[in-house]
C-alpha cells in the first residue's frame, strides 16, 4: 500500500561550540601619552681638584657601590703633608696627655695644661684639613650604579677641576615626562596609574605614578608659543622593565575605572567595520520570537528542548584592554557566547555545547 503522505525531512544537526557566559570586569579608563625616560640617578662626576690621572680602577660597565674609588689623581704631595700632619698631631697629643698628667700631679701649671691641649687640638684641625686635601685627590662614586663612557679618562690624563669628565648611572629609578593634551589636563592627578607599554606588542612593560604636575601648560622652547599641553612626570621603579634613560616609550595614564560585561577578542567577529558575536538562546526563546522565519521554525521545532540557537548580536565596544573588549551594549553579565566555531555559525544555527568556561 502506497503512503499518503510526504516524509518529513530530517531536523538539523546541532553543531558542537566551546561556550563562555559573560561576567562583568574591571576597565581602565585611559589616557595615551607620549614620553621620554629620563633618570634621575644619572650623576656627572666632576673632580674637585685638577690633577694627573694615576690610576683608574674601573672598566665601562662595572657595576660600583656609593663610595667607591673610580679614579685616583697625583697625590704623592698630598700623603706627604698628610703624613706629616699624623706625626705632628702624634705628638702634640702626646704632649698634652703628658702636660695634664703632670699638672694632675701639681708638677705643671693650668696654663701650661691649656696651651699644650689648644696645640694638640690645632694639630688635629690640621689632619683633618690634609686627609680632606688626600680624599679630594681620589674620585668616588656618590651612588650605587653602572660605569659610563670613559673615553679620555686614563692614566696620564690631566683632569681640570669643576669639568664632568664621565658618568655613573643608575638605572633602578627611573620617570618619564609625558605630555597631555589641555583638554584632558583636569583629569591628571597626583599617585595615578600610567602604564608603559611595549612598542610592539602593546604589552605592559613597566607601571608608575603621577609624581608631578606643574602649574602652567608646555609652550615651544624656540619661540615661546603655547602647545596647549601639559607635561606631567611619572616615576617608577625600573628593576624588572629593562628601561633605558632617553627611550621614547608610549604610556597610558590610568584616570578612572569602570566595570562593564567583558567579551574576549577572539570571540568578536566583525562584518563591515560593525562588531558581532552569537549569542545562544534556548531554542523555546527563539521559537517564541516573531521575527523568525516560519520554515525555520518548523525545520527545529522537533529539536530536543535543551538545544541552544545562535543569535547574531551586534555589538557597540570599548577599546581593548588584556585582551577584552568592553560590552557597552549588546551583551550583558550571563549571557552565553561561543568562543570556537563561531566562524561557521549564522542566525538560527543550533548548537550543543562541548564545552564551558
Amino acid at each position: 500500500m502506497m503512503a499518503g503522505c510526504q516524509s518529513k525531512s530530517p531536523a538539523p544537526q546541532a553543531f558542537p561550540v566551546d561556550v563562555m557566559r559573560i561576567q562583568t570586569r574591571d576597565f581602565s579608563e585611559v589616557i595615551e601619552a607620549e614620553g621620554t625616560l629620563i633618570n634621575p640617578g644619572y650623576i656627572q662626576l666632576t673632580p674637585q681638584v685638577s690633577g694627573l690621572i694615576t690610576k683608574v680602577l674601573v672598566k665601562e660597565g662595572d657595576s660600583v657601590t656609593s663610595g667607591q674609588v673610580l679614579v685616583v689623581l697625583d697625590n704623592a704631595q698630598e700623603i706627604a703633608e698628610f703624613k706629616t700632619a699624623q706625626a705632628q698631631f702624634k705628638e702634640a697629643d702626646l704632649h698634652a696627655k703628658r702636660i695634664q698628667w703632670l699638672f694632675k700631679k701639681g708638677a705643671e701649671s693650668k696654663e701650661s695644661a691649656e696651651e699644650a691641649k689648644v696645640a694638640a687640638i690645632g694639630k688635629k684641625s690640621n689632619l683633618v684639613a690634609k686627609q680632606e686635601a688626600l680624599d679630594k685627590r681620589s674620585i668616588r662614586s656618590p651612588i650605587n650604579g653602572i660605569v659610563g663612557d670613559l673615553y679620555g679618562v686614563n692614566p696620564g690624563q690631566y683632569f681640570e677641576q669643576g669639568k664632568s669628565n664621565f658618568f655613573v648611572v643608575n638605572n633602578e629609578n627611573l620617570s618619564i615626562d609625558l605630555s597631555v593634551p589641555a583638554l584632558q589636563a583636569s583629569k591628571i592627578k597626583l599617585g595615578q596609574q600610567v602604564k608603559m607599554l611595549d612598542e610592539s606588542k602593546n604589552d605592559v612593560i613597566g607601571e608608575g605614578k603621577i609624581a608631578f604636575i606643574p602649574p602652567y601648560f608646555e609652550s615651544d622652547a624656540s619661540n615661546y608659543q603655547p602647545l596647549n599641553t601639559l607635561r606631567v612626570r611619572a616615576v617608577f621603579v625600573n628593576e624588572k622593565a629593562g628601561l633605558r634613560p632617553m627611550q621614547l616609550i608610549r604610556s597610558k595614564i590610568v584616570i578612572g575605572n569602570q566595570r562593564h560585561p567583558g567579551v574576549p577578542a577572539t570571540a568578536v567577529l566583525f562584518k563591515a567595520q560593525q562588531p558581532y558575536t552569537y549569542k545562544l538562546i534556548p531554542i523555546q526563546s527563539f521559537l517564541k520570537n516573531a521575527e523568525v522565519n516560519p520554515q525555520q521554525k518548523k525545520s527545529i521545532s522537533t529539536l530536543p528542548s535543551t538545544t541552544l540557537i545562535a543569535v547574531n548580536t551586534p555589538l557597540k565596544l570599548g577599546n581593548l584592554q588584556d585582551d577584552y573588549f568592553p560590552v557597552l551594549s549588546g551583551l550583558k553579565a550571563g549571557d552565553l557566547i561561543p568562543i570556537s566555531g563561531s566562524m561557521v555559525l549564522a542566525n538560527g544555527t543550533p548548537v550543543s555545547i562541548k564545552s564551558s568556561k
